[in-house]
């Protein structure tokens, strides 16, 4: 089977949610990416066309993720694209959607505070100090814990921070 894995830099425009499919978790948003360009006759900014889809990540990443994005995050998203048909209305509709196989903030776009998560066969930290770096097995994951999340949108000395736990490869 050829599947093209796809990289689409955008923003949340919905609030995300979780819901259970029989034994596995699915973490879902909507994305919104567009252009910007500048018109060479006029020097103007425009935006031009919107590629609009719902991203659906699943088993770990949905855990890790979910929770931790807000309508209005910048991300990055890598995943399959695929195109459902369903009818309504007596019409045929196609939506757009990802499955998501990686999911980050987008750093051009926000400050974060990145804390590697722990793995299952590390030991635990005692007396405050960090443990001795485990050796992973070849093929094993490298997660990361996203802390906070300083998007810069508020005037200074207001705080919109936001948690995020993501920013995850499965």
């Amino acid at each position: 089977m050829n599947e093209t894995q796809t990289t689409v830099r955008g923003t949340v425009i919905t609030d995300p949610t979780t819901r259970r499919v029989g034994e596995d978790s699915v973490f879902s948003f909507r994305v919104a990416s567009n252009t910007r360009y500048q018109d060479r006759d006029t020097g103007e900014w425009k935006t031009g066309g919107t590629l609009y889809f719902s991203a659906n990540c699943w088993g770990r990443l949905a855990q890790r993720a979910s929770g931790t994005l807000v309508k209005g995050d910048g991300i990055i998203v890598q995943g399959r694209l695929l195109t459902n048909e369903y009818e309504k209305d007596g019409r045929i509709q196609r939506d757009l959607e990802m499955r998501v196989t990686a999911l980050g903030p987008d750093l051009s776009r926000m400050d974060v505070t990145m804390r590697r998560a722990q793995s299952e066969g590390s030991a635990p930290t005692t007396d405050g100090d960090a443990a001795a770096p485990q050796q992973e097995p070849d093929g094993a994951e490298d997660a990361m814990e996203i802390g906070s999340v300083d998007t810069g949108d508020q005037p200074a000395g207001q705080d919109d921070t936001v948690g995020l736990a993501g920013a995850v490869r499965v």
